[in-house]
């Protein structure tokens, strides 16, 4: 079963609108809809916004369905310079900025990493290229916080490799790297932090981002069928 992440409730809504045979029930109060995806069985939840809500609702998750495979899906601000609104970052690797031990273990202290599935991310990139949509494998910088242009400066700073910053990434990550489930995190950038001109009215933004995160993942879940089908 995959499990599908999505931040916020329009890009629930355009997903499950994807989703055939659904049926709803409810754990700890968390809603979770099973459906069929191009032939394969999913999970869509919604994870809530920062790490904590994405931590408890993906745990919950993790404890009551037998979960293989992890999509999580939802909107970044952009903290590279080559990037532009509407882009696609597929995180690579996910940093917790906001984890600091270094007054106790030294600069090995600061940030909290996990890496992706590279064969997801592989094909993520695949995918997102055949539709056309400007993609940017990399570093997501995650943490509980909005970040503003100052705090994106220092963001850049400290993680230069950074592509963009967002809230839920880390805390989904390392569940999933805990319970040993492949995973992969998709971001449509909403904003980016030196190019201010490029910003989108955030209604227009909202339809356009749940558009595209519910054909990436039809096509992304079409992808692992397609794969598991030639294996």
């Amino acid at each position: 079963m995959i499990l599908i992440v999505a931040a916020m409730e329009e890009e629930v809504a355009a997903i499950r609108a994807c989703l055939s045979d659904t049926k709803e029930e409810r754990y700890a109060g968390i809603p979770f809809v099973h459906g069929q995806l191009k032939g394969r069985e999913v999970l869509l939840m919604k994870s809530g916004v920062g790490k904590v809500a994405a931590a408890l609702t993906t745990t919950v998750a993790m404890e009551h369905y037998p979960i293989e495979a992890l999509l999580n899906v939802g909107t970044a601000g952009g903290l590279a310079r080559s990037v532009d609104v509407g882009d696609l970052i597929i995180g690579s690797a996910i940093v917790q900025y906001d984890y600091d031990t270094s007054a106790l273990d030294g600069p090995s202290g600061k940030g909290l990493w996990f890496s992706a599935d590279e064969a997801f991310v592989a094909r993520a990139q695949q995918v997102s290229e055949s539709l056309g949509v400007p993609t940017h494998p990399g570093l997501i910088a995650s943490g509980d916080r909005f970040v503003d242009h100052s705090m994106a400066t220092k963001l850049i700073e400290e993680y230069p490799q950074a592509v963009c910053a967002e809230m839920e990434a880390g805390a989904i990550a390392q569940v999933c790297t805990h319970y040993q489930i492949p995973f992969v995190i998709l971001r449509s950038l909403s904003d980016v932090a030196w190019k201010q001109e490029n910003a989108l009215d955030f209604e227009t933004y909202k339809e356009l981002a749940s558009r595209r995160s519910a054909q990436l993942c039809e096509r992304f879940v079409e992808a692992l069928a397609e794969a598991h089908t030639s294996e």
